[in-house]
């Protein structure tokens, strides 16, 4: 069973007291690194939040694109940091999986191999629309709201 309040919620309060009551405290040379260390709160409190359904459509789109039954290479045969952190194993897995994935499919694009198909290459490039999307949500969400993106 999880405490109350959540992670994200302890980050918005944390940068809250950083920003509304330390940082009229600190001298002027270090108050732009206070708001370094807000952003960078407010930025894992989104991370936190982060919608797994959309990360699970692009990890599916991925699947897709590179094939359901791919090998990484790169796979070794030790325990994971996350299964020796004791994070539960399927989460841990499917984190793993991901990541191969990403892996792949960076090297599939560095190599070109998307560019002899207009379909795979339209393809590939709605992912790479749709992660894009995804980072500059948990980055820069005002950019995306200036620009008609919200």
């Amino acid at each position: 069973m999880d405490d109350l309040p959540r992670g994200p919620a302890l980050l918005a309060l944390a940068r809250d007291v950083l920003v509304n009551d330390l940082l009229p405290l600190l001298p002027q040379q270090r108050r732009l690194d206070a708001l370094l260390v807000a952003n960078c709160m407010a930025i894992a409190a989104r991370e936190a939040e982060i919608d797994d359904r959309s990360r699970a459509e692009i990890i599916g789109e991925l699947e897709k694109l590179i094939g359901p039954d791919f090998r990484s290479p790169s796979r070794s045969a030790g325990p994971s940091l996350s299964r020796i952190a004791g994070e539960d194993t399927s989460r841990s897995e499917a984190r793993e999986r991901a990541a191969e994935l990403l892996r792949r499919f960076a090297g599939e694009l560095r190599i070109g191999a998307f560019e002899n198909s207009p379909e795979r290459e339209a393809f590939a490039r709605a992912i790479l629309w749709r992660m894009t999307i995804a980072r500059l949500r948990l980055a820069n969400p005002r950019f995306l709201a200036a620009n008609g993106f919200a």
